[in-house]
């Protein structure tokens, strides 16, 4: 290449980048950052959170050896105790009413309490690993949205079933649990009539069925105390001592179906007890009033029936079978798993 020719390449080279300069697109701006996380963000995934909540079934062929059991609880505050209770390793829990709390002056609605409830970390993880069984009482009766919630309960009754009793036979031959749960809102009249009912007449035929089938071990759960506060004259209060007939109509079945090795879980008092009651030709039945969650009173209210002290903390009740040596403990625990009170038995 001779000099003029180097000179013309080297002329256009520099031309050709000073027009390539020109026409290049000016750099991007820099991305702005995104957008902060809103409060209809978060309840939306808190709300997919609870949707996604996997119960875990009942396996009637598994042996049962611990249940646990509690009321009254609030869904709008924190229930840590799900861990202690947890730390048992339940075959079963029974939630005995007031399972959330519920006012019909609420904005929002019943089913709205459950997914609050879902949402709590400890009762979300708890109710993934444990079986429930649940029944209702005056702070969370809505029948539609039980049954929605309590899936299993829809498919536990009877079709036409106007309320929510049911009953499971857990275990294998000779191990077998029989778990009742009672309705005592659905067909409760006022106490001072002169046929007053708690249960009504199909569920007492009902109850008495239940009672005739075999099982080793019945576990009969009712949202209010059975056997405490018979002298109570507080009217108002939720106790089967307002409805002494009834009370009494329930001592009489035990002996006519000779049911045995029954003991009776009950809830509603926002405080725990042991209760104790002789029944003549019969033997000795207990009540193991298991309350709150949370939102505990600040003093217990006594009882003749007691055995023990009651306890108005946070508490749990646990229902422990050794089949082994046919014993059975039944124990109030504290939020911190700390045996409060307890009494065992023989099973017979």
């Amino acid at each position: 290449m001779n000099k003029i020719a180097l000179v013309i390449f080297t002329l256009g080279f520099a031309t050709s980048c000073a027009y390539l300069a020109s026409v290049t697109p000016p750099s991007k701006p820099p991305t702005p950052p995104l957008p902060a996380v809103t409060a209809e963000i978060v309840e939306s995934k808190e709300i997919k959170k609870s949707e996604s909540l996997q119960p875990r079934g009942i396996d009637l062929g598994a042996t049962v050896k611990v249940v646990a059991f509690s009321s009254s609880a609030n869904q709008n505050l924190p229930q840590p105790i799900w861990k202690s209770i947890a730390l048992n390793i339940p075959d079963l829990f029974l939630f005995m009413g007031d399972n959330v709390q519920f006012s019909k002056t609420e904005p929002s609605s019943l089913m709205e309490q459950y997914h609050k409830l879902d949402r709590i970390p400890e009762y979300h993880a708890f109710r993934e690993k444990v079986p429930f069984m649940a029944t209702w009482n005056d702070q969370d009766y809505g029948p539609k949205e039980f049954l929605r919630y309590w899936t299993y309960v829809a498919n536990s009754i009877s079709l036409g079933q106007h309320s929510v009793y049911h009953a499971k036979i857990i275990g294998p031959k000779k191990k077998q649990v029989q778990i009742i749960m009672l309705d005592t809102r659905s067909f409760r009249t006022k106490a001072d009539d002169a046929k007053a009912t708690l249960l009504g007449e199909t569920q007492w035929g009902w109850l008495e069925e239940q009672l005739k089938r075999p099982a080793q071990v019945r576990l009969i759960v009712s949202s209010i105390p059975l056997i405490a506060f018979e002298k109570s004259a507080n009217k108002a209060a939720n106790q089967w001592s307002n409805f002494p007939q009834e009370r009494q109509r329930f001592f009489d079945l035990l002996k006519k179906t000779n049911a045995r090795n029954v003991v009776v879980l009950s809830g509603n008092r926002h405080q725990s007890s042991i209760a104790k009651i002789s029944l003549k030709n019969w033997g000795i039945l207990f009540d193991i009033t298991a309350s709150p969650i949370n939102e505990p009173l600040a003093i217990a209210e006594e009882d003749s029936s007691f055995e023990g002290k009651p306890s108005a903390e946070e508490s749990f009740g646990l229902a422990q079978i050794d089949w082994h040596d046919k014993k059975m403990s039944l124990q109030i625990r504290d939020i911190n798993n700390k045996i409060m009170n307890s009494v065992s038995f023989k099973i017979k």
